[in-house]
């Protein structure tokens, strides 16, 4: 159904893709109104102008928009005749959600891309502590366990209202709640991958009950969408739960792009995201000037996002990283130990439990 996420053979082939990237967002036959009718307010031309993803650090960053725009007009013209686009929103860790659309299309080729990273998840029985509502993981993970033809069990999340400002001693009890639901599935039914967050993962880790309930039955772990330090990885995969299999992306929970986790979970080896690309592109950067820190120093994560959905470049992360090399220059930065910053944009950041 989908030609699934590769990474460009060359440099020649990201440079045409980005190219054709931009024609299709950028004219008026095939883009959104949300950037067509934003292309006369450039100082550049973007479809002339831009050669590299590197040049797309001209562009100003919209991400912020996506908190009022209307979804409508993020929808690319040339795929209104297409089925519509899901609509999803972010998490509300920097404070209101955004919203973004992403086609069929693009939600398989993100399944495609998890079924080739994670075979170890084929013939596994599935429970997710993810949300979904608007969110796009729950979501995407329902479809992953339908290519794979196994079933799937959802724990009721809503991360938005443990960042709502509602304490402490709230956010834990609210903890024990998802857990507890956790529980009773792991108890009553054969679940083989479990997909978690990693404030959720330590917490049941320090549960002996519930450490005891994964070992039994569980031998993947996919985990995301918070940060997990290289001593946790390896106490979990080494020390907790020997014998499951780990692996975890990094992105923006929008876009529906995605950076692989290296399969190494050595005691020295910082935990490593390679960015796929073309879709996803980017640098570890000094936040005040862009450019990109030297190797092994750490730094913001710049991101840009181009597919044919949507077209975000040029968009500082809540978090730092240590820039990592991916062998070519053209390819971007891979980002290692990943850290969240304390606040972001004048608003305070925070985790929850997603």
């Amino acid at each position: 159904m989908s030609s699934g996420i590769t990474a460009p053979a060359s440099e020649e082939a990201a440079r045409e893709y980005l190219s054709e990237m931009l024609r299709w967002h950028f004219d008026k036959e095939t883009g959104s109104r949300f950037w067509v009718e934003y292309r006369d307010t450039l100082p550049f031309d973007p479809v002339t102008d831009i050669h590299t993803f590197d040049d797309l650090r001209r562009f100003p960053s919209r991400v912020n928009e996506l908190r009022e725009v209307r979804v409508e007009d993020l929808v690319p013209r040339g795929a209104t005749e297409e089925p519509p686009p899901y609509v999803v929103e972010s998490g509300g860790t920097t404070g209101r959600p955004k919203r973004a659309v992403l086609s069929r299309t693009r939600i398989e080729q993100l399944v495609d891309m998890y079924c080739a990273y994670v075979p170890e998840a084929e013939g596994h029985t599935m429970l997710s502590l993810f949300p979904t509502g608007p969110h796009l993981a729950g979501n995407w993970q329902r479809r992953w366990a339908q290519r794979l033809r196994v079933l799937y069990l959802q724990v009721d999340i809503d991360p938005r209202w443990v960042k709502c400002g509602i304490g402490a001693e709230l956010q834990e009890r609210y903890a024990d709640h998802v857990l507890a639901q956790a529980r009773d599935a792991l108890t009553t039914q054969h679940v083989g991958h479990l997909l978690v967050t990693p404030p959720l993962l330590r917490r049941i880790a320090r549960s002996e009950k519930l450490a005891e309930l994964v070992r039994a039955t569980v031998r993947v772990i996919t985990w995301g969408g918070a940060r997990m330090t290289r001593e946790e990885l390896y106490e979990y995969a080494q020390m907790v739960f020997p014998d499951t299999v780990f692996a975890a992306t990094y992105a923006s929970s929008i876009t529906g792009t995605r950076a692989l986790l290296r399969r190494s979970t050595a005691f020295d080896d910082l935990p490593v995201f390679d960015p796929v690309g073309p879709e996803l592109f980017v640098r570890v950067v000094d936040p005040s000037t862009r450019a990109p820190v030297p190797y092994g120093a750490r730094g913001q994560v710049l991101m840009h996002t181009v597919t044919r959905d949507m077209f975000l470049p040029n968009n500082l992360e809540r978090d730092l990283a240590v820039r990592v090399p991916r062998g070519e220059e053209w390819r971007g930065d891979s980002i290692a130990d990943v850290v969240p910053l304390s606040e972001f944009e004048g608003s305070r950041v925070v985790e929850g439990i997603y």
